[in-house]
Order: structure tokens, then sequence, then C-alpha cells
């Protein structure tokens, strides 16, 4: 079986593009290989022209976009019915596109399993093992990470609800949802979205546990000369622009979005800036330009068409009424849950949150905002698809 392109966003560090493409050929001399580029300043372009390689397809352009741009780029010019997420900073086990074609007979989406060495401790999960066998291509441990993929008895792959970037799958299957959002700019929070938009669609996510890659983690991201210093206000920027699209973070135990009004009374720069990513529209009594000229920045959802004047109100399924003037960091952080405040109440077919529980008592003191649902109708399923630069003249193969 040879259907299956490999896909490996590129952004400088040439000298592990030329290590992962080495080792990956002495492994898989006839596997179709997708290297896309955007913005790289080091070499990578004439090193991609030099290349002769009929398994090859590439794509560069000396624009800089994002994370989930250069990937759906590549979606686009890789040629075969199936495809694999990979990154640079990686070296393949010798099983480990046996262990991809079997698990996808069976599975119409898998995640494969990642070794990597103690950076974050150990931040061991089903997909991710720690064990290390070096943190670069330079000091990297060949014969002991080869034996180990030997001799491991890996448990049978499973069902899981969550998982990584690294995935494989048949290509129509992401091209019919729209690809990775580039919402995420440059990076971060593209694969939570991912993730959900799949699981929304009714997918099933299975875990391939007995394909492996050993991963030197974010060489070429977090830890590359370009963004290292940059990584806390990208990770910051990426998370609060999940919030603004789906109305709940990552981590959230609700994945329900909801149609929020928030009508904001005394409203601050800090309560605004605390408020706004979790409600579909703000209408407000003091002047919020200035907020508009820094966040705006931020993001690409247009925050000029989300945040209004009190006099511009319309009715939500969801309205929320705050007084800026008594809030604080505790009652910032209960509306941080709307999500599934909203969900819980829906449940309980309660449809008016007024805080007065003793739960709450000693945090709101005096001050009770008030949460009314109409109905609760949950949204979630309109974002399944990702229409952003689909069709634009960007995505046309060079």
């Amino acid at each position: 079986m040879n259907n299956l392109s490999f896909l490996v966003g590129l952004k400088n560090n040439l000298e592990y593009s030329q290590k992962f493409y080495e080792n990956t050929r002495l492994l898989y001399n006839e596997i179709e290989i997708v290297f896309v580029s955007f913005g790289s300043t080091d070499g990578t372009h004439e090193w991609l022209d030099s290349l002769q390689d009929k398994n090859l397809k590439y794509y560069y352009s000396d624009h800089h976009k994002t994370l989930s741009d250069t990937y759906n780029k590549a979606l686009k010019v890789a040629t075969k019915e199936f495809v694999c997420f990979l990154h640079n900073d990686m070296v393949l086990g010798n099983n480990f596109l046996a262990e991809i074609y079997l698990a996808l007979e069976k599975h119409n989406i898998i995640y494969y399993k990642t070794i990597e060495p103690p950076i974050f401790g150990k931040d061991e999960r089903l997909w991710k093992e720690v064990k290390d066998f070096g943190n670069s291509f330079d000091d990297f441990d060949y014969k002991g990470f080869y034996d180990y993929e030997k001799n491991s008895n890996p448990k049978p792959g499973q069902f899981v609800d969550s998982a990584s970037f690294f995935l494989a799958c048949r290509k129509d299957l992401l091209l019919n949802i729209g690809g990775l959002d580039p919402l995420f700019a440059p990076m971060f929070c593209e694969d939570d979205d991912l993730i959900l938009r799949l699981r929304l669609s009714g997918e099933k996510i299975f875990l391939c546990v007995s394909a492996i890659t050993y991963h030197f983690v974010s060489k070429t991201s977090r830890f590359s000369e370009e963004f290292r210093n940059k990584t806390l206000s990208i990770e910051k920027k990426s998370q609060r622009n999940f919030v603004r699209k789906w109305g709940f973070p990552t981590f959230s135990k609700s994945k329900a979005k909801y149609d929020i009004g928030l009508i904001l009374k005394n409203g601050t720069l800090e309560t605004l800036s605390g408020l706004e990513p979790l409600v579909s529209q703000i209408y407000t009594d003091f002047d919020f330009k200035s907020y508009l000229e820094t966040e705006q920045l931020n993001t690409s959802i247009n925050l000029n068409e989300k945040i209004h004047l009190l006099a511009e109100k319309r009715e939500h399924d969801v309205m929320v009424y705050v007084d800026g003037s008594k809030m604080n960091s505790k009652t910032l952080h209960i509306l941080n849950n709307l999500s599934e405040l909203i969900s819980n109440r829906v449940e309980q077919k309660q449809f008016r949150i007024s805080f007065f529980k003793q739960l709450y008592y000693k945090i709101f003191k005096n001050y009770k905002p008030i949460i009314i649902i109409k109905e609760g109708i949950r949204l979630e399923k309109k974002l399944i698809k990702n229409y952003a630069e689909q069709d634009s003249q960007f995505f046309k193969s060079k």
C-alpha cells in the first residue's frame, strides 16, 4: 500500500528539515513527503529546490502564514488518499508506517504515539511517553530508540476523547471540514480546535500506540530562535481566540456554545478584557475605543462588530447582566465558566441564574450578576466547518 502522504510544515531550522528528510528516506524511500514553508529565510527554500526526488512534493512562499495555513496548503498539495501530520523534529520508528496502514484499515482517523525527552517533566499521556533518547539529532540514540520500539509490547489501541496534533486519516475527511483554522496565529490551539470539530462531526478518535515516533519537541515552534521569547504571549493570544470562537476554554468540561449577549454597566478596560472572549456580543456604557485599538491586533475576529454601546442592545438567547464596578478577580473567575454554568442550568431547566446560593455569597456579597436563559440552544455544531480562505487564490497549487 502506497497511498499516504507525510505532511510536514517547515519554518526555518534547515538542519532539522534536512535530518528529518534523510532519516525518513532511509526508512521509507517511496512514501510521498509534502513539505510546505512560509517565510523561511535560512536557505530552506533553496534546499527544497535542490532536491531530486520523484516522491517529494513541496511549496514555499516568502509570505508569513500560520501553522494552520501551512498544513492546509500541504493538504492541497498532497496527491494521496490518506495523509499523516508530522513535524520535522521527529524520528520515525521502523514499523511506524506499517502500523499506520493497519490502523487506517479499521478506523477513519487515528493518532499515533510520541516518545519525548523530559522537557516538560513527567507529562505522560495516553499518546505520549517520556523517555530520553536525546534532545536533538546530534545526540540522538538511534540504536536505543529502535531497540525500544522492537522490544516494546504496547497495549492494544483504544478510542480516546482527547489527543494531539499527530494524526493520520483520509485527506477528504479534513478537507470536508475546511482543514485547520488560521484564527490561531501564528500557532497553538489549532489542534484542540481540530480535535473538537472532528468529534462534533461524529468522528471517533482512535489511538494507535504501536505506531511510534520520537519527538524532540517544538524545535521549530516553542523553542525555536524565532519564537522562544514570544511563546507565552502567543499561547495567551491563542487561548483567548479559542474562547472567542467556542465560548469556553480548552480545558472546560462543558463543550457547549450559546448565543450570549452581555450587558456591561460601569464597564472598565479590565472587566471588558476579561468578559469579551466569553460572549457573542457586548453592550456597554463606557468608551471602549482604546480596547478595540489594542486587542484587534490579536485576533482576526472583528471586535468592532462585537462590542456596542448600550443603546444598540439586542436580545439574545442568553442575557448576562454585569456591574463592572463590583467585579473582581474572583467574580471574573466564576464567570469564566459561563458555558458550564449555562449548561448545568439548562439541564436542570432553571433558566435564571442570580447567584443567591451560599456557595457564591462570600464572593459576590451584595452584588448579584444575573443570567437569563430563554431556550439554551446549543450552537457548537455550526462551527464544525472552517471556511477561512479555503477558496482563495492563496490555496491554488503552485
